[in-house]
């Protein structure tokens, strides 16, 4: 599986290295030691001195931090399984998500935090990138384990690259939410009619077109993959030509739209992959 690139000088299709997957296939050869090295390298760390330490009042789920004085964050980079709310049936997975990164707080329930270049998400929740104290990601640590999707939303695409990786690894390793049924790639043909939620579909490009209200990859007819914003610096026309007639996945939001069809928002070459 190919992933397109973010333009950067020149288009590229990245595919995500071997050696990260060793760490999590178990017929790896590597001695212990090499393994740690390697792993050291792709946490997608940061220098916690220069960050913002907060003190953690709740766990809210697995991407999800609510602390003391207030602020809510929403964890960049990450995407987890939902609990269910109003008496709704959890998703797979969503009470470990949320066990796993209490975990990481550690008894301290101290948390260093990293603003995103867009400070705030619709429902005014802080978009912050958020570490514990070795400087380990705390998204990477969760989409390592498989215990969410790595998701890249432009601007906040700091630390996407490296994320990226960690999803690579862990969709080959088949960890947590890659062997679950109910977070498989669909085809159009499958989803509901007023499904939404975060969703992987897969299908064939039908048709790509450039408008003003935003660039458009078409798939099985009826769902619009759309482009806009801070997004279309980072995708190339060209690159998004040659997929069409091709099969590709992409993740994201699906937002059901009236006359049957749905959209979602692309807000980073990472979420589409050709196949």
């Amino acid at each position: 599986m190919l992933r397109l690139a973010a333009v950067s000088g020149k288009r590229r299709i990245h595919v995500g290295p071997a050696l990260f997957l060793c760490l999590l296939v178990a017929a790896c050869s590597r001695s212990e030691q090499a393994a740690e090295g390697v792993a050291r390298q792709l946490t997608c760390q940061a220098q916690t001195s220069v960050l913002e330490q907060r003190i953690v009042e709740r766990v809210v789920d697995g991407d999800t931090l609510h602390l003391v004085g207030g602020d809510r964050v929403r964890l960049i980079g990450v995407n987890t399984p939902e609990l269910g709310r109003d008496g709704g049936v959890d998703e797979p997975l969503a009470r470990e998500a949320r066990s796993a990164l209490t975990a990481m707080l550690g008894t301290s329930r101290q948390v260093w935090l990293q603003d995103g270049a867009q400070g705030r998400d619709r429902h005014g929740r802080r978009l912050a990138y958020a570490f514990d104290g070795e400087g380990n990601s705390l998204s990477g640590q969760l989409i390592a384990s498989g215990l969410g999707f790595h998701v890249a939303i432009a601007p906040n695409t700091r630390y996407a690259a490296c994320l990226s990786e960690l999803d690579d690894a862990a969709r080959l390793a088949r960890a947590g939410v890659w062997s679950e049924p109910a977070f498989a790639a669909r085809g159009v043909a499958e989803l509901g009619r007023d499904q939404g939620g975060f969703v992987r579909v897969r299908d064939r490009v039908t048709r790509v077109s450039f408008k003003q209200n935003g660039w458009w990859v078409q798939l099985g007819g009826k769902l619009g993959v759309q482009i806009d914003g801070d997004a279309r610096r980072l995708f190339s026309q060209e690159d998004l030509r040659s997929l069409h007639g091709r099969h590709v996945e992409v993740r994201g939001w699906l937002i059901p739209m009236r006359g049957d069809w749905w959209m979602i928002n692309l807000g980073h070459p990472d979420m589409l992959q050709r196949l």
